[in-house]
């Protein structure tokens, strides 16, 4: 065995000796010295002895102060021989530590990713969002969370390989989410076809970027939007009142809960009422109180029952909120989203309540149902 051998497992046991000792000083001091030796490359450590001192930090990292655990992190991010099992140990860590690692770290493995995206926080997700050349199936795992803000984050990061179908995905979502319109034009690369569908409904300034980066005719595609929308485009026309402009759409098989949703958008508050109330097989009054129900709940059961997606289901609740909220009074708290009572409701579930007359006028809650 060689002298500087020697020195090494000599060191470590230095080390061990140490870890057995529980007060905080003594932990700091141990947490420090390692990250010499992980850092520092002056030490020629085997693996199974970085392994070791691995393990010790998984060990006592919890003894350790927040602020030392991510400069500990900071300084091992980008280090390309410190164990694998180490970084994925301070990836799951809190954001503050986890984040350099998220970030610079290529030792993380794909199913490493894939599971910090389903058993850790938004931050994580974001911070995996904006990862370098992370895979086609780390991006549909974050994308499937349907956090507009996470999605948004990974649209911006262009070197994220992101399926065409997603991309197609996300281009119908932008007529809703109007804020992945802009990140999702600026990706390189963008299939020209996404950008056409997209012209539909983007803002002007978004229109003269599609043709100009897109080199699409603006004509062509002008008089396709006289054709498909020529009944839909008189929504203020007052010759056209709203209820028979649904009553038309719906007999012509064009009524649809996009249409539905782009009217709120639009502040046509009456179209989109007459609109949920026909796909949704009840009359306006009874939709009004369905919108505008003390219970989110009942929103969420007929949203449900229509297959909404979850993030059409908190955008129709978050911009109905001020006419629901309208009457209370300002120190009242404000109904929050029920997301995970929408994302565990299935649509049978949904169609079943709604047939629950108790349910349906406030007297009982869902979960009184059965």
């Amino acid at each position: 065995m060689t002298i500087g051998g020697q020195e090494n497992i000599d060191e470590i046991k230095v080390l061990v000796g140490l870890a057995e000792n529980k007060k905080p000083a003594q932990r700091e001091f141990l947490f420090k010295k390692i990250t010499d030796f992980l850092v520092n490359d002056d030490h020629s450590f085997t693996e199974a002895e970085k392994e070791i001192m691995g393990d010790i930090i998984c060990r006592i990292t919890n003894d350790v102060e927040k602020s030392i655990r991510t400069h500990f992190a900071k300084r091992l991010a980008r280090k390309p021989d410190v164990p694998k099992a180490l970084m994925v140990f301070l990836a799951n860590d809190d954001i503050e530590v986890a984040l350099p690692i998220l970030k610079d770290c290529g030792l993380l493995s794909e199913p490493d990713l894939l599971n910090i995206v389903k058993h850790r926080s938004t931050q994580h997700r974001l911070a995996i969002a904006a990862r370098e050349n992370i895979s086609e199936n780390v991006c549909t795992a974050l994308c499937k969370i349907n956090n507009p803000d996470v999605t948004i984050r990974l649209l911006e990061n262009h070197s994220a390989q992101m399926p065409l179908l997603m991309l197609t995905y996300l281009g119908e979502q932008s007529e809703f989410i109007p804020e992945y319109q802009r990140p999702l034009l600026e990706r390189p690369f963008l299939p020209k076809p996404i950008a056409e569908k997209m012209y539909r409904w983007v803002s002007v300034s978004l229109r003269e970027y599609i043709v100009e980066n897109f080199k699409v005719d603006a004509r062509s595609l002008e008089i396709d939007i006289a054709d498909r929308e020529q009944t839909i485009n008189p929504i203020s026309n007052e010759s056209d009142p709203s209820f028979r402009l649904v009553e038309k759409l719906y007999t012509s098989g064009e009524l649809s809960a996009r249409f539905m949703i782009k009217s709120l958008h639009q502040g046509e508050v009456d179209l989109f009422e007459f609109a949920f109330a026909k796909l949704l097989g009840v009359d306006i009054e009874e939709i009004r109180y369905i919108v505008y129900a003390e219970n989110p709940e009942i929103l969420a059961v007929a949203c449900r029952a229509l297959k909404i997606d979850r993030v059409i289901f908190k955008t129709i609740y978050d911009l109905t909120s001020s006419i629901r909220n309208k009457g209370a009074s300002i120190l009242s708290p404000a109904k929050s989203v029920p997301m995970d009572f929408y994302d565990l409701l299935t649509e049978d579930a949904a169609k079943a309540a709604l047939q629950n007359k108790d349910f349906m006028t406030g007297k009982i809650k869902y979960a009184e149902t059965s």
